[in-house]
């Protein structure tokens, strides 16, 4: 998976996120998009932490 500068530089960028977002079928310009949002409200990276997080995560992924 290539993450473009954009994206990797972002003040939200999670690698997890991204994989995420990706799997799901997101473009970049998409998660660009998002983040921005996230980050001009206030919230910061997810960073899936939580064991349900990391089972959703790995459920999509397959990453742990």
């Amino acid at each position: 998976m290539q993450t473009n500068d954009a994206l990797q530089q972002h003040a939200n960028y999670d690698a997890d996120d991204y994989a995420y977002l990706t799997a799901k079928g997101w473009t970049d310009a998409e998660i660009l998009a998002r983040w921005n949002a996230e980050a001009k409200s206030g919230t910061g990276p997810c960073r899936w932490q939580t064991d349900s997080a990391r089972s959703k995560l790995a459920a999509v992924t397959g990453r742990r």
